[in-house]
């Protein structure tokens, strides 16, 4: 039924997806998942023979196979399903690239070495970019890592050399590459090392809050939170996303869904700010026939129609955020009704917003 009911729209027209999982669903890659198990579970007891080595993620398959072997598993690969069709790679001169490795046939054993695509271009976070300083020292220990822990020691150098000449390209100062660089390396030499510095004593294990990146701030409130135990992750919020477009259709404001909104009274400068899951033309609609139930079950907006004889206005409603998480919502419209001095919403709707805030937003 879900599948069976993909619909989309584009260029104004609708179109329903008659094959597969659209992109960007969380289903897909579960269904995705279980095609392939299946067509793996098929495939293999189909082969007359066992393979010394079956490796698979997501779509990508690494077998050991006689030369002799190759075409019939192939064939026997792309026979369970005329639109999965697999493409075959033999290794060259000892050597076959998989995900992000390099193996290597090597005398009688085989290792492996850190692998970049031939499109591989270099480009990681510029050290110059508006971001926190844990988020570029947060690169330097990722390439380490790959560096080290996809290779094996014979390689460990000439990788490392890589990894530096990378950050160097990216504009990261030197002394910082080698501090961080030979910091690692340590670390992962240590036999107690825990990759991922997890306490794992729950009881002395940092808490988390996560914040929007302020350069020169966020640096002062890392440091104050640090002296609490608690560890501060940063956001950013300025991304390409917002100017680069998706090409997406946009939707009208009647069909978005997770937004906080604005009723204006057309008779006086009154205003009511209130948030909803649902479409807004639904809630709009709601808002709107409120006034037809009984006097004693009335909103704060049709009690405001009946006593002044006003009106708002229903087809200009304006959306002030949106949000499809709830609690983020429900703070988004507290801090609106707060910045609104003539919103006409209970004073319960902002009690769960602490008035330490109240001069911050009056101010904005």
């Amino acid at each position: 039924m879900v599948l069976d009911s993909t619909v989309f729209t584009f260029d104004g027209k609708f179109y329903s997806q008659v094959f597969g999982t659209p992109m960007g669903s969380p289903l897909s890659p579960i269904i995705a998942d279980i095609v392939m198990e299946d067509l793996e579970t098929c495939c293999l007891e189909a082969l007359d023979f066992n393979s010394k080595i079956y490796y698979r993620y997501v779509d990508d398959i690494l077998l050991f196979l006689p030369t002799d072997r190759i075409q019939q598993v192939l064939q026997v690969f792309n026979s369970y399903h005329p639109r999965l069709q697999f493409m075959i790679e033999v290794e060259k001169n000892n050597c076959i690239s998989f995900l992000d490795t390099m193996l290597i046939r090597d005398n009688g054993i085989v290792v492996m070495n850190w692998y970049r695509k031939p499109t591989f271009s270099g480009r990681y976070l510029n050290f110059f970019s508006n971001h926190p300083l844990q988020h570029k020292i947060g690169v330097i220990t990722s390439l380490i890592d790959r560096a080290i822990l996809l290779s094996h020691v014979k390689f460990h150098s000439t990788n490392i050399e890589t990894v530096k000449e990378i950050l160097l390209n990216n504009c990261y100062p030197s002394k910082l590459v080698d501090k961080h660089v030979n910091k690692r390396i340590k670390a992962l030499k240590h036999t107690n090392m825990k990759l991922n510095n997890i306490n794992e004593d729950g009881d002395n294990r940092a808490k988390s809050v996560v914040l929007p990146f302020v350069n020169g701030l966020s640096d002062i409130l890392h440091r104050v939170f640090k002296s609490y135990n608690i560890n501060v992750i940063h956001t950013i919020n300025k991304r390409l996303d917002c100017i680069i477009k998706s090409g997406k259709d946009a939707l009208p404001d009647s069909n978005k869904t997770g937004v906080v909104y604005r009723l204006k009274c057309k008779d006086c400068d009154a205003c009511y700010v209130g948030q909803t899951k649902r479409h807004l033309a639904t809630r709009v609609k709601e808002h709107r026939s409120d006034i037809s139930k009984r006097e004693g079950n009335w909103s704060v907006v049709s009690r405001h129609r009946a006593s002044l004889f006003h009106d708002f206005d229903w087809s200009k409603v304006d959306i002030l955020h949106q949000e499809q998480h709830l609690h983020k919502r429900e703070v988004a419209e507290m801090i609106f009704i707060k910045r609104h001095h003539n919103a006409i919403n209970l004073q319960t709707d902002t009690d769960n917003l602490p008035g330490v805030y109240d001069p911050i937003l009056k101010n904005i």
